[in-house]
């Protein structure tokens, strides 16, 4: 098979492994793009032209594309001699992998996918794992794994599972919900605002007499559409909901001002009370830098007030503005691509993204230098921190809902591999051997946490053995990792192609099938080959082949 051969090949294997993660199909479009960076900020600009052929079912016509994705360095490996700690803030988020969906069956080449849109901290914790419950007494339970590197055979790779308790103490004081809706000129189409409606009727029907709803709308200004309506009232709430229309500019400020305000007159003590902002994040008036979306939020973290962001729609999609107010406003970032999503997030996983179990959630590596030379932290750029932050509870950090999970993974080599870490000369450093003590510790994984029903920090930790422990979890982990890699074309791939991701997948799922997609493996890949874009999405979103 010639270069150009094995590249298409690789390209239209790596679409359909989405596609089988996905478990659901949405409408397409073929776009051609080019991207440019200004000051850390990827615009992808695509021209797209209507395709009248049979088959392809067009939501609506886009002449341009202007979605922004911040800049992400991959991080590098870290000699463990000179910085032994690795610390970062736990994150929820998934929006990264349902938007990286969404492009595919939108028609992005592998080529037009912009870098920034790939976080793989988000890919993987998009999926739930077989991981430990935790203990009588304790609020989160460690999983760990390890095992040969699938694309670097001279390193490990360590998975670190973390999970929570199934507790859900806020919900049960009741909810104070402010659904923050953006009805500007840019979210009237079908994937934004009418998606938008359906995806919070969703929440509607999960809401009880406890809860308490109010509706914010913002445009060229804002309005209070509800105020305070109690849950059960899903008639009354639905049809505020129905009666948004899309029109003017977009006053994000104006909105979140008001939302705070509403949210902070309904406050629940001891409850939930949480913002739930639904936007394309094209914020064009009052406060629309990062900077300021920054600071505004952050001061309102003190108030007890949980920002959630939903993200919708394609064309203008402003990732960096999204990402700023869910990672500052103290919630999860999610993006809403088809009404199963909206589903997924609102049903299914209603605690875990709604009601607060533990905040300032850090996670703290410490590598043995006896046993590792270097290590590197795969994703997670945004949440890196510096390590004397760990114990700092000035310093915020991530929150968890009940019954959650997240996954964090680090490429290890071992001391004895021949795989070089680039280590500054140190006068008065030097490598450590088992002789110094833990010398069968690979590392040790400390989580520190408030917890939510106490207001109290504690930790916990855990040793990790050198020793090999794999599971369908470690091969299905390590398939997205991979997966992520070759989407970021990332410098660090080594072995990885399209075959080695589908390898490891094969080898994730023996036991369970993982959103419905396995037994689709051997027919999409066979027909991908054979056929360049065979599959096509009709009006009702089954997928067709289409010759």
């Amino acid at each position: 098979m010639n270069d150009t051969a094995t590249m298409l090949r690789s390209k239209l294997l790596a679409c359909v492994f989405l596609l089988i993660l996905s478990g659901s199909l949405v409408a397409c479009f073929l776009p051609g793009s080019d991207s440019n960076s200004d000051d850390g900020i990827v615009t992808i600009s695509n021209t797209y032209e209507a395709d009248g052929g049979a088959g392809y079912y067009w939501t609506e016509d886009i002449d341009w594309n202007t979605e922004e994705y911040r800049y992400i360095r991959e991080g590098g490996f870290i000699s463990t001699l000179t910085s032994p700690l690795s610390t970062i803030s736990a994150d929820v988020d998934t929006a990264s992998y349902a938007n990286l969906r969404r492009m595919i069956f939108d028609g992005y080449a592998l080529e037009d996918i912009p870098t920034g849109a790939v976080r793989i901290e988000e890919m993987l914790n998009y999926f739930t794992y077989g991981y430990a419950v935790p203990r009588a007494g304790e609020r989160f339970a460690i999983t760990t794994h390890l095992g040969p590197c699938p694309w670097n055979p001279q390193a490990k790779l360590l998975v670190l599972g973390f999970s929570t308790a199934d507790e859900d103490i806020a919900s049960s004081r009741g909810r104070n919900l402010v659904f923050l809706i953006d009805v500007s000129g840019s979210m009237g189409s079908r994937d934004k605002l009418d998606l938008l409606q359906e995806s919070f009727e969703v929440l509607v029907n999960e809401l009880g007499s406890d809860d308490r709803i109010s509706i914010v709308t913002y445009a060229s200004g804002e309005e209070l559409v509800l105020e305070g309506v109690p849950g059960n009232e899903a008639r009354t709430i639905l049809r505020a909901l129905r009666g948004l229309r899309a029109a003017g500019s977009t006053n994000g400020e104006r909105g979140l001002e008001m939302a705070y305000e509403v949210a902070e007159r309904n406050f629940i003590e001891g409850g939930v009370n949480r913002i739930i902002m639904a936007s394309d994040g094209d914020l064009n008036v009052g406060m629309t830098s990062e900077s300021d979306l920054y600071d505004y939020v952050q001061a309102k973290r003190e108030t007890g007030i949980y920002l959630s962001v939903l993200g919708f729609g394609s064309g203008n999609y402003k990732d960096t503005k999204m990402e700023t107010l869910a990672d500052n406003g103290n919630g999860s970032y999610h993006y809403i691509d088809c009404i199963d999503e909206a589903e997924r997030v609102f049903s299914e996983r209603l605690c875990a993204n709604l009601v607060p179990f533990a905040d300032d959630v850090k996670v703290q590596i410490e590598f043995n230098p006896a046993l590792v030379k270097g290590y590197r932290l795969i994703g997670y750029e945004n949440r890196e921190m510096a390590d004397e932050d760990f114990r700092n509870d000035e310093k915020d950090a991530a929150d968890i809902g009940p019954n959650a999970q997240f996954t964090v993974c680090y490429e290890v080599v071992l001391t004895d591999s021949d795989f070089e870490i680039p280590t500054p000369d140190l006068r008065y450093g030097e490598p450590r051997n088992e002789s110094s003590g833990y010398g069968s510790e690979l590392a040790t994984a400390t989580l520190r946490y408030r917890a939510f029903d106490d207001g109290q920090i504690h930790e916990q930790e855990i040793q990790i053995a050198n020793e090999d422990d794999v599971n369908e979890d470690f091969y299905f982990a390590a398939s997205v990792i991979e997966f992520g890699m070759l989407l970021r074309d990332s410098e660090f791939m080594g072995t990885t192609d399209a075959d080695s991701v589908m390898e490891l997948l094969s080898q994730s799922d023996s036991t369970r099938e993982r959103d419905g997609f396995r037994d689709m493996v051997a027919y999409l890949i066979e027909d991908a080959i054979d056929h360049p874009y065979p599959y096509t999405t009709s009006v009702n979103g089954d997928a067709d082949s289409e010759n």
